[in-house]
């Protein structure tokens, strides 16, 4: 270790690297902190409320590490779609109701909701974006 801090032309891309690790640590633990609601609230908070869309379809938005709206209610037989807009993947995963798999950055799946109740759903990536799905 001793005889490569001494080559002057390997100290510079050593630095480097751990410069550029701690920046980007930093940077994850700012932005988990923000989409966690860390952050002060964004203009879309009111929207985050209960949804519906014509013809019993609804659309979740992911966005910004965040499904918005938060919460829909839809009508048994109903489909909700999620959307990610996100660079990063996402999923909509309830435990034994539905699953979209993984989104990547613009990919959408619809979900056909045929069983009554209210369904908390995680993104299996993401432990802190959270969303429910109430079927009447």
């Amino acid at each position: 270790m001793r005889k490569l801090l001494d080559d002057r032309r390997l100290l510079l891309p050593v630095l480097l690297t751990a410069l550029a690790i701690a920046v980007g640590s930093v940077l994850i633990i700012v932005l988990t902190k923000d989409a966690s609601g860390g952050g002060a609230p964004s203009a879309g908070t009111a929207a985050q409320s209960s949804a519906s869309a014509p013809g019993g379809a609804v659309k979740v938005d992911i966005t910004n590490f965040k499904y918005v709206p938060a919460t829909v209610t839809v009508k048994t037989g109903s489909r909700v779609t999620w959307v990610n807009n996100d660079a990063a993947p996402h999923t909509a995963t309830a435990a034994d109701a539905f699953d979209t798999g993984s989104l990547g950055k613009g990919d959408s799946k619809p979900v056909t909701l045929s069983k009554p109740g209210s369904f908390s759903y995680v993104c299996e990536f993401h432990a802190f974006m959270k969303g429910t799905v109430v079927v009447k």
